[in-house]
C-alpha cells in the first residue's frame, strides 16, 4: 500500500510538472510543425494551444521534426536529456583537465535546472558556441559552420560564434560552408511545405522578431536594464548594443596572439556572455550561456583576488539568486527589480577584454587552481 501510495504521489508531481512548465513552454514547439505542414503562420497567436510566441525560424520546427512527432510525454523525456546531454557532451570534449570539467558541471549545474525548468532551448544554445569552438581548433571548419547556422537558427543572436572564426585560418573557406548550411538548412522545412508558404513564413519570422524586441525591451535581465536603471531610461538599445559591439571587436588588434590558446578561450568566453547580456531580451533562463562563458574565461585567466570575488558573485547572484538557495525577499526586492543576475557578468565580461589587451595569461590550464576560490 505504502509503494503504490508513493507511486501515486511521483506520477502526480510529474503530470503537475508537464502542465504547469512542459505545457506552457514546450507545446508551441511541438505545434510548430503541425503549422509548418498545415501552411499556417507559425508566428500567431493560438491560445488554445499556447500562451508563448513562437520566436524561431521555420527550420527549427523541421530540424527538430523526429522529437515532435513522438508522443508527448516521450518528447518531454528526450526535450530535456537531449539538450543538458549535448551541454555535458559539449564541456566533455572541451580542452581542459578532468577536474577543471567536475568543477565545470557542478559550478553550472543550478544554472542547467534554472534552464531546464522552463523547457526551452537554452542548454543547446550554450552548447553549440563549444562545439563550434572545438571543430575550429581542430581544423574543421564545415562543421564550425554549421553549428553556428543551426545557432543562428534557433536563436538569432548565436550567429556572435561567427566572431571564432577570424582567429582561425580558412576563413574563406568557413564562409562558404557558412553559406552552403545557410542554404541547406534555410530550405529543409521544403520537407513538410511549399516554396510559397515556406517564403511567407520567413518573412513573418522577420516581423515577429522585430515585435519582440520592441515589445520586452523593458523586461529583460541584461546590461540594459542595468544602465536603464543607473544611468538613463531614454539611452537607445541600439546605442548599447553598438558600443558593445565596438568594445568586442577591439580584441581584434591582438592579430599576433591569435595563436596563443589562452587568448582563443577568452574570446569564446566573450562571445558566450555577450550573446546573453547585450540581449536586449535576455531572461533568467538564457543565463546558462552567460555562465559557460564564465568558466571558460576561470580557468584561462589569473585567478587573482579580483577573479575570484567576481566568480563567487556570479555564483551567488547569477547561479543561486533564482533559487529556493537564494532569500526571497532579497529576491524580490532587489536582485529581480534591479536585474542584478547580470551584473557580474557584465562586470566578467569587462575584465575579459581588459585581460586580453593587457596581458597573456596562461596558455595551459592549472588544475590546481580549479576549487581554490
Amino acid at each position: 500500500m505504502a509503494d503504490r501510495h508513493w507511486r501515486s504521489v511521483f506520477k502526480a508531481l510529474i503530470e503537475r510538472f508537464i502542465k504547469q512548465n512542459y505545457a506552457i513552454a514546450t507545446s508551441l514547439f511541438y505545434y510548430s510543425l503541425k503549422h509548418l505542414i498545415a501552411g499556417v503562420s507559425l508566428y500567431d497567436v493560438y491560445p488554445a494551444q499556447y500562451s508563448d510566441h513562437y520566436h524561431y525560424a521555420p527550420t527549427f520546427a523541421a530540424l527538430f521534426a523526429p522529437v515532435f512527432a513522438l508522443p508527448y510525454s516521450v518528447g518531454l523525456f528526450l526535450w530535456h536529456f537531449l539538450f543538458a546531454g549535448l551541454w555535458v557532451l559539449a564541456v566533455y570534449k572541451m580542452p581542459l583537465t578532468h577536474r577543471q570539467k567536475v568543477f565545470f558541471y557542478w559550478f553550472g549545474l543550478q544554472e542547467m535546472l534554472t534552464a531546464l525548468t522552463n523547457s526551452q532551448t537554452n542548454p543547446l544554445i550554450a552548447a553549440i558556441p563549444l562545439f563550434a569552438f572545438i571543430s575550429f581548433e581542430k581544423r574543421q571548419p564545415l562543421w564550425a559552420a554549421f553549428f553556428i547556422v543551426v545557432g543562428f537558427d534557433i536563436k538569432i543572436y548565436s550567429i556572435v560564434a561567427g566572431a571564432l572564426f577570424l582567429l582561425y585560418p580558412q576563413k574563406v573557406r568557413f564562409l562558404a560552408y557558412t553559406l552552403f548550411w545557410g542554404v541547406v538548412l534555410g530550405l529543409l522545412p521544403l520537407l513538410f511545405t511549399p516554396p510559397a508558404r515556406l517564403y511567407w513564413q520567413y518573412e513573418m519570422w522577420i516581423r515577429q522578431l522585430l515585435i519582440k524586441s520592441d515589445h520586452d525591451k523593458w523586461a529583460n535581465t541584461s546590461i540594459h536594464k542595468l544602465i536603464h536603471l543607473s544611468i538613463s531610461p531614454d539611452i537607445p538599445t541600439s546605442l548599447i548594443v553598438g558600443a558593445g559591439i565596438v568594445l568586442f571587436c577591439t580584441v581584434y588588434i591582438h592579430i599576433r596572439k591569435f595563436g596563443e590558446r589562452s587568448f582563443r578561450m577568452l574570446m569564446l568566453a566573450s562571445v558566450l556572455i555577450f550573446q546573453v547580456i547585450f540581449n536586449p531580451v535576455s531572461e533568467s533562463a538564457t543565463y546558462i550561456t552567460a555562465v559557460t562563458g564564465v568558466l571558460c574565461w576561470w580557468f584561462y585567466c589569473p585567478q587573482t583576488t579580483l577573479d575570484r570575488v567576481l566568480l563567487v558573485s556570479c555564483f551567488v547572484l547569477t547561479v543561486l539568486s533564482p533559487s529556493d538557495f537564494f532569500p526571497a525577499f532579497l529576491r524580490d526586492q532587489l536582485t529581480r527589480p534591479y536585474a542584478l543576475k547580470a551584473l557580474p557578468c557584465v562586470l566578467i565580461w569587462f575584465r575579459i577584454l581588459v585581460l586580453m589587451h593587457t596581458t597573456n595569461p596562461v596558455d595551459k590550464p592549472q588544475p590546481q587552481a580549479v576549487v581554490s576560490l
